[in-house]
C-alpha cells in the first residue's frame, strides 16, 4: 500500500468530535441537566509538565545541528547540547519530522524515542521511555503487532494517568494489498490484559490492516466530568504465512 493511500485512509478514519457530557443534579426536588462541552485532550504522560518537557526535547533550535542529505526529500539530523543528544530525519517536502527520533539524556542516561508521522499535520504518534536500558511500559505510549497464519494480534500500551480509562477501541480498515481495494471498515473494543490492551484481527493472505487505537478516559470534578481521548495511528500490518 502506498504511503499516500495510508495517509488518506487514516485521515478518513479520524473523527475528532466534541463530546457533550450530561450530568444530573438533585436540587430542591428538581432535576437539572447540566451539559458541558469539553475539547478532547491528548494525554501523552501522567503529568502535563513531563509531557511538555519531553516533546520539547526535539526542538532543533535548542541544539547544535549537523545535517546529512540522504536524498532529495530526506535529511538526517544530529544534534547535541549540554544535556542531550538528538538524532532523527526530516522530510523536506513538508519540513516535518518523520519516523523515530532518538533523544539521549546525558545527565541520567535515559533514552526517549518519539515516532513522528505526518497526516494533515505533524503528529507525535508513539513515545517510548527507557531507564537503565529498560523500556518503561507504564510511562510509554506504543503498540506491537504479531501475526500468525490466521490474523494479527495488536497490543496497545498507554501511559498511566490520573484519568480513569473506561474503554480502548480500534477502528481499522482491512485492505487487499494486491487488488488495492478496501475489504472492510470495522471497530473493535480491546481487552485489557495486565498493562496493555489487546485486539486480534483475522485477515486472509495478501490482506493488510491499518487503523486508529483510541483510549477513552474520564475524571470527575465536582459537578462536571472531563473526558480525554488519546490516539495512536497504526501503519499497515501484514499477515505472516
Amino acid at each position: 500500500m502506498k504511503e499516500t493511500n495510508f495517509k488518506k485512509q487514516l485521515i478518513q478514519l479520524t473523527m475528532w468530535n466534541i463530546v457533550k457530557v450530561g450530568i444530573t443534579k438533585l436540587m430542591g426536588g428538581k432535576i437539572n441537566l447540566i451539559i458541558k462541552i469539553f475539547v478532547l485532550l491528548i494525554i501523552f504522560s501522567c503529568k502535563k509538565k513531563e509531557q511538555k518537557n519531553l516533546l520539547q526535547l526535539t526542538q532543533l533550535s535548542d541544539y547544535t545541528i549537523t545535517k546529512t542529505k540522504i536524498n532529495d526529500s530526506i535529511t538526517k539530523v544530529k544534534g547535541n547540547n549540554e544535556n542531550y543528544n538528538l538524532e532523527g530525519t526530516i522530510n523536506e517536502s513538508d519540513n516535518s519530522k518523520e519516523g523515530w527520533w532518538k533523544v539521549q539524556n546525558k545527565l541520567n542516561n535515559e533514552f526517549y524515542n518519539i515516532e513522528y508521522i505526518f497526516l494533515d499535520k505533524q503528529i507525535e504518534n508513539q513515545i517510548k521511555i527507557y531507564k537503565n536500558g529498560q523500556l518503561q511500559e507504564n510511562l510509554s505510549k506504543f503498540y506491537t503487532a504479531s501475526s500468525d497464519k490466521n490474523g494479527v494480534n495488536f497490543k496497545f500500551y498507554f501511559p498511566e494517568s490520573k484519568f480513569r480509562t473506561y474503554n480502548v477501541s480500534f477502528n481499522y480498515t482491512v485492505s487487499d494489498s494486491l487488488k488495492r481495494k478496501i475489504i472492510k471498515n470495522e471497530k473493535l473494543n480491546c481487552t485489557k490484559i495486565i498493562n496493555y490492551y489487546s485486539c486480534y484481527i483475522p485477515i486472509k493472505q495478501n490482506e493488510s490492516i491499518i487503523g486508529i487505537a483510541t483510549r477513552f478516559s474520564s475524571s470527575k470534578q465536582k459537578d462536571s466530568v472531563l473526558l480525554a481521548v488519546d490516539r495512536m495511528f497504526i501503519k499497515p500490518v501484514y499477515r505472516k504465512d
